[in-house]
């Protein structure tokens, strides 16, 4: 039996297909443009089927046309897409995930496991946000995600699916090109590696709740594995680099590693705008670590950085080195 991954080409998908492959598990990539790239080693040791999740039909074959034990479901459109474009997000995030819990209903899938996010949360944030904090959110992205938290949660009491979810904050790593709001973090790393200057587009003090790729992927899969008794809350919070640091802050752990390295900061007054309104010192996940045991890999920048450093270098031609 495989395990299907949506986005399964994308930039925590196929990180979480490596973690599979390594464990001899089949795994079956669903993704709407294929990265041939990003599973460059293990293109031989996967299936890869083109299908975009706003077409049920193409949902529906990929689970019908293979032996699917359960899924990861992390396709979507990203924040900065679903905004520009938000009647394409609505198909693709709300609709899209409709059509998995569907084909896991009607085809005998028995776990789905879901990729949420911080986005969820918005209005009246305060520097504290817990499981249990008011989600209000005002993208289209952290619509379209909260929808699919309830959503899921009413297959579940419903249909009996066995659906849990994860809310990412913003996750980093290398090769990532699609513009947001956190992305100075992971874009300050690579040009650190790549050996280039950096012009950062926002102020020395700004701070981003982030999570490594890597530990993206260890942290759905943990989830995926807990046993079904221990998932009480369903939709989790789970943190990566605690406590939450700034861009200076960060700028002075890559120079640990890379010493000349220059970074100069011009503050982009829209995004700017988001982090008036945005500015979370902790994301609780306490919930996350009791009931199913979730802890951090990467905690701390410094091995971020190490390792990014170190991914970048060992990968180039993933991550246009």
């Amino acid at each position: 039996m495989a395990k299907l991954i949506t986005g399964g080409t994308g930039f925590i998908g196929a990180e979480l297909a490596r973690m599979l492959v390594d464990r001899q598990e089949e795994v079956v990539l669903f993704d709407v443009v294929p990265n041939a790239v990003r599973i460059k080693g293990i293109e031989d040791k996967v299936k890869v089927v083109p299908g975009n999740l706003a077409h049920y039909s193409e949902v529906f074959n990929v689970v019908k046309d293979h032996p699917i034990e359960g899924i990861y479901h992390l396709g979507g459109m990203l924040t900065l897409p679903s905004n520009m474009n938000p009647w394409a997000s609505f198909q693709s995030n709300i609709c899209g995930t409709l059509h998995v819990f569907e084909a896991a209903r009607l085809l005998g899938i028995e776990k789905v496991v879901f990729a949420s996010s911080i986005g969820t949360y918005g209005l009246d944030t305060t520097s504290l946000i817990t499981d249990d904090t008011l989600q209000r959110p005002t993208t289209m992205y952290g619509i379209g995600k909260l929808y699919c938290e309830h959503l899921g949660m009413f297959y579940r009491n419903r249909f009996g699916l066995d659906f849990r979810s994860v809310r990412y904050p913003s996750v980093i790593g290398p090769g990532v090109k699609t513009p947001g709001v956190a992305q100075y973090n992971p874009w300050m790393i690579e040009h650190a590696a790549l050996g280039k200057p950096y012009e950062c587009f926002v102020t020395e003090e700004t701070k981003s709740p982030v999570m490594y790729f890597k530990d993206a992927a260890i942290c759905i899969d943990l989830l995926y594995q807990a046993p079904k008794e221990k998932i009480k809350s369903l939709n989790y919070n789970v943190a990566g680099v605690t406590p939450v640091q700034t861009a200076k802050e960060l700028e002075g752990i890559i120079k640990k590693f890379v010493s000349d390295f220059q970074v100069t900061y011009r503050p982009d007054p829209k995004v700017m705008e988001f982090y008036q309104n945005f500015h979370v010192e902790v994301y609780d996940d306490s919930r996350a670590r009791k009931e199913w045991g979730w802890n951090s890999r990467y905690p701390n920048f410094e091995m971020v950085v190490r390792d990014f450093l170190e991914e970048v270098r060992r990968n180039p031609e993933r991550y246009g080195g």
